[in-house]
């Protein structure tokens, strides 16, 4: 599985919102594990060309605190499952959602 999370490069946290940022950190997970990282570049886009970034990584799912409609339909459209309301240091949200995605809510919209 590939998990994005909007990322605060200065802070190493979840940014706020998901509409025109700068930066996801990105994770690879396998077994529960996370196998590696990496920081993804926007140029801080909107979010129907933030979802075709992460829809072109391969992203499965994506974590981050807010979330608009328009971003979260953009999202499902595209298979990915979106997490939101979470808060804190990106690297302990990707580990605690490795070791045990049911700890997290996912954020559905019909469509």
């Amino acid at each position: 599985m590939i998990l994005a999370i909007t990322y605060n490069p200065d802070e190493k946290d979840i940014i706020q919102s998901f509409h025109n940022i700068n930066f996801f950190k990105i994770y690879n997970i396998e077994k529960n594990t996370i196998i590696d990282s990496s920081l993804v570049r926007t140029d801080g886009q909107g979010h129907c060309a933030l979802a075709g970034i992460l829809r072109r990584i391969g992203v499965n799912a994506m974590i981050c605190k807010e979330l608009d409609e328009d971003a979260l339909i953009s999202l499902s459209e595209l298979g990915i499952r979106v997490y939101s309301g979470v808060e804190g240091i990106c690297d302990e949200a990707a580990r605690n959602f490795a070791e045990d995605i049911n700890k997290f809510k996912e954020s559905t919209v019909s469509i």
